[in-house]
């Protein structure tokens, strides 16, 4: 059942809307939404009204004013997992939820539902419906928990937020995992994610479970019936459908643009120029990338490791066969391993060891 909070958020969002218009008066709507917030969150396939999945129980914490859903598990040092995409219900840290048993036998796991995404709460301020606004809400994640320098593991748009958070931050910051990222990568070819998701319905969660199915290679492994009920029951919150009205709007331009030529490049390539020319980063990175990914296309892939490898030696690739944009939640058991194996090897190497940085296909 829905919190006092979630009931007077919903209330309000409404009152907002219908107040003041003709058509259903607000007293009926202020009806209809509790009866839908009592009883409709069960009536989704079971899902429970914190969108949980996969036996996880979900926790709430105040981040300035922001209120935010995560998961912990285990014991440890701490992991931060930062799921991909963003700005809608659909995406959120039940991303992670193959993963995270596994990776809480070596670690402290939190993965958060990022600023907007999820069952966080939206930016108080439009200007930071962006990738720097998930990066702030992230670092203070981490400063409120009192986590310390943190091992960080990122999935496309996640990969993103925690790349440029360790190059403002960089005294949290172990090491980090980046996962299928055209949004780390620098600007490339174009990649095959229209061909892919191209016949998708255009219904909204209709299109997003299309979407994630469609650039994934085995989406038989990779996703079920709770998780697509789970995003379904996020992304028909009002403070998620307020979330997809303001990025319409126009909110947190001209960072949100990612298009080629957009604020967000002209941004981001500087950033990646002072990494390969200047060595600016020095944590072991791995980056892990689905070979048959038409999302985020191997080629990018390749273009980060020379970029993030050009002057750190502490890089390494994982180019997995025969998967998608969710090759974790494909293979969770191989993911959990080779990434528990990678840190527990640089976690007893001296920062300045000399290896060649390599590939592996």
């Amino acid at each position: 059942m829905p919190n006092t909070n979630e009931i007077h958020g919903v209330l309000a969002f409404y009152g907002r809307r219908h107040s003041c218009r003709s058509g259903l008066p607000y007293g009926f709507a202020v009806v209809a939404v509790l009866a839908f917030l009592l009883t409709g969150s069960q009536a989704v396939a079971g899902v429970s009204s914190n969108g949980e999945v996969n036996g996880l129980k979900a926790k709430f914490v105040d981040i300035n004013g922001i209120r935010t859903r995560y998961y912990e598990l285990g014991a440890g040092e701490a992991m931060v997992l930062v799921h991909g995409e963003g700005w809608s219900g659909h995406s959120s840290a039940n991303a992670w939820s193959k993963n995270i048993p596994g990776l809480a036998k070596h670690f402290h796991v939190f993965a958060l539902d990022k600023i907007g995404s999820g069952m966080t709460d939206n930016p108080k301020d439009e200007k930071d419906y962006n990738l720097q606004g998930e990066i702030d809400h992230l670092y203070q994640f981490i400063v409120v928990m009192k986590l310390g320098a943190v091992h960080l593991v990122g999935q496309s748009h996640g990969s993103g937020d925690i790349l440029f958070l360790a190059l403002q931050h960089p005294e949290i910051v172990r090491d980090l995992v980046l996962c299928d990222s055209n949004t780390a990568a620098p600007p490339g070819p174009p990649t095959r994610r229209q061909d892919a998701i191209g016949n998708c319905p255009k219904e909204d969660w209709e299109e997003w479970k299309c979407r994630i199915q469609s650039i994934t290679a085995r989406p038989d492994l990779a996703f079920d019936d709770e998780y697509f009920e789970a995003g379904k029951y996020m992304a028909s919150l009002p403070k998620s459908q307020e979330t997809v009205a303001k990025v319409k709007a126009g909110a947190g331009a001209p960072l949100f643009d990612m298009r080629p030529n957009s604020g967000f490049n002209a941004w981001k390539v500087p950033q990646l120029d002072r990494i390969k020319n200047e060595g600016i980063l020095q944590v072991p990175v791995l980056l892990y990338w689905g070979h048959d990914d038409p999302s985020a296309i191997i080629q990018n892939g390749w273009a980060l490791f020379d970029v993030l490898g050009a002057k750190n030696r502490r890089v390494r690739m994982i180019t997995v066969n025969n998967a998608g944009h969710f090759h974790f939640r494909e293979y969770p058991d191989e993911f959990n391993n080779n990434v528990i194996n990678f840190i527990d090897y640089w976690e007893h190497q001296p920062a300045g060891t000399s290896m060649n940085a390599t590939v592996s296909h």
